[in-house]
């Protein structure tokens, strides 16, 4: 019982030690958070002290030192809104431990609202002192450039702080809604300048670049489109900042990000956003109904037009194609293939071009740009595709001297052998003896041996039969000029030739040389071949074969000996 009592006894005494240590940590947490804030509090009113003797004694020195101390005290002014950002930062933790002090709160307010009124003054004399200043500069110079910098800067400057004064009072509780409604149309009349000025800023750059093509040596043009350009990107900046503090104060920027879109980056994460991306859509949908409504029957029109153009000069190439290949086969001029095709082709292709030139320039498309650059297309095109035009000129030699046409029977490339199937102005297309089709480049053709059988009427049949040494001569002449008189496809004239041509190592050979036109040279050729063989066996004439004597020599028994075959 005594234990239980003990361990009771330590219990309540940790829990009356618990209760006293918080208490002491809240009343040092409430007497340190009032002399925080109060430092906070003496700490900018001494910041206002000096900035106030600084302003009282301006008057009094040069301008040039104005000029520095101006910029001075805009950063003292920035100091002590850095304060009251600190201050109001800690009176907002405090209020989240339950700690508040409405006296240093309420001053914080007075000092805020004072601040927000003091920075609306500067914001209407940062206007006044400017149109002054950049009244009696010449435009698009440099000192005005510069002045219109330094006055976006200072003005960023003032705007900046004014939204976190009213972010401030807002964070600490106090009603902002009349200074918030005031602030959004300061920054709403500027974001719609800005809006403005981007468009007119990027009309003036275009006029600008279009004078300097016309006088390319015009330096003040030249330096003109630079301040103007540097002074598109600056504003695109002050823009942009402008965009985002209205943002911070609830309004609805969708409009201005799409703006900002066109300046290329200048943008910021809400351009991501769904409703600005429908924005967007939105306004290309309206631009472009607008422009269908204004300009939709005029681009009918001239597509319908465009159309029947193309069409009527479509039928009317057909048309010339039948025509010129009539013409060209019922004339007398001896043409080849290949000559008919090009022209037919080359007059069609003519026919639409002319025709597609045509429609382009009635729907109102300059013709000039286009002419100019199928020039320098064809000029890229040629370069590139050597070989190509290197096989082309072949063909065109081809076509002008007619080594061959389609259907004869040629020997090209170095040894193929078949009949042209078709001819154009890059290759030639050979069907062989074995009926393979070879595709042949016309450079390759030109370029070496063109072999012809086909281009005479009348071909010499070109054979050689041997018979052996112990047969009669005159009795082989006689049967083979026999054969070839009785053969029906051996022609008379010019006369067929049997003579004996060489003795040979085993044979004596015979030329038999009979002439036949170009289409029966192979008939009569296989046709000689086996009746030569069947009138020599039947006539007892041997055809020898390569034979050779062989004599063997003994020299062991002093013997010597030999033997034929």
């Amino acid at each position: 019982m005594k234990t239980e009592f003990v361990r009771w006894y330590q219990s309540l005494m940790k829990w009356v030690l618990l209760f006293f240590s918080s208490a002491v940590f809240c009343l040092h947490a409430a007497d340190s958070g009032s002399d925080q804030a109060q430092l906070l509090l003496e700490k900018y009113q001494r910041q206002q002290q000096r900035i106030e003797k600084i302003q009282a004694n301006r008057n009094t020195v040069s301008a040039i030192e104005q000029a520095a101390i101006d910029y001075r005290l805009v950063e003292r002014h920035l100091s002590s809104f850095e304060t009251i950002n600190q201050l109001t930062q800690y009176l907002i933790k405090q209020q989240a431990l339950g700690l508040t002090e409405p006296a240093i709160n309420h001053q914080v307010k007075q000092i805020i609202v004072d601040n927000y009124q003091s920075l609306i003054q500067r914001i209407e004399q940062q206007q006044q002192l400017f149109n002054k200043a950049y009244a009696q500069q010449p435009s698009d110079n440099i000192k005005s450039f510069q002045l219109y910098i330094d006055y976006l800067n200072r003005s960023d400057v003032i705007f900046s702080a004014l939204v976190q004064q009213i972010n401030n009072l807002q964070a600490l509780g106090f009603e902002v809604t009349d200074q918030n409604h005031h602030l959004i149309d300061l920054l709403y009349l500027r974001a719609e300048s800005f809006s403005g000025m981007v468009g007119l800023l990027e009309n003036k750059t275009r006029e600008l670049s279009q004078f300097i093509k016309l006088t390319p040596d015009d330096q003040a043009l030249k330096d003109q489109l630079a301040v103007v350009k540097e002074q598109l990107s600056v504003a695109g900046l002050s823009f942009k900042l402008t965009v985002e503090l209205l943002t911070q104060l609830g309004f609805n920027t969708g409009f201005y990000q799409q703006t900002l879109l066109k300046l290329g980056g200048q943008i910021t994460t809400d351009v991501l956003d769904i409703n600005v991306l429908n924005g967007i859509a939105k306004r290309w949908v309206v631009r472009l109904s607008e422009y269908f409504v204004e300009h939709g029957g005029e681009w009918i029109f001239k597509i319908f037009l465009l159309l029947l153009i193309y069409f009527v000069f479509r039928a009317l190439a057909r048309l010339t194609r039948k025509l010129l290949i009539k013409s060209l086969d019922s004339s007398k001029l001896r043409l080849s293939s290949l000559m008919k095709e090009m022209i037919v082709s080359s007059v069609t292709r003519v026919v639409v071009i002319v025709g597609i030139l045509f429609a382009l320039a009635q729907v109102g498309i300059s013709l000039a740009p286009v002419l100019a650059g199928l020039g320098v297309a064809g000029f890229i095109i040629g370069f590139a595709l050597q070989d190509t035009l290197s096989n082309f000129a072949a063909g065109m030699m081809i076509l002008i001297y007619r080594p061959y046409d389609v259907g004869d029977m040629v020997e090209v490339g170095g040894g193929v052998f078949g009949k042209v199937k078709s001819m154009n102005l890059v290759s030639t297309t050979i069907l062989t003896i074995d009926n393979q089709t070879l595709v042949i480049p016309n450079g390759k053709i030109w370029g070496d041996v063109i072999k012809n059988v086909t281009a005479q009427k009348l071909r010499r049949v070109d054979l050689v039969f041997g018979i052996g040494y112990s047969d009669d001569i005159d009795k082989t002449e006689a049967v083979l000029n026999e054969l070839l008189a009785k053969h029906p496809l051996v022609l008379a004239e010019p006369a067929p030739m049997v003579k004996l041509h060489i003795l040979n190592e085993s044979s004596v050979d015979f030329i038999v040389r009979p002439w036949v036109k170009t289409d029966d040279y192979w008939n009569v050729y296989w046709d000689i071949t086996r009746q030569v063989k069947m009138r020599f066996d039947q006539d007892g004439i041997s055809i020898p074969f390569p034979q050779r004597d062989v004599h063997v020599y003994s020299t062991g028994n002093g013997g010597e000996g030999h033997s034929n075959g």
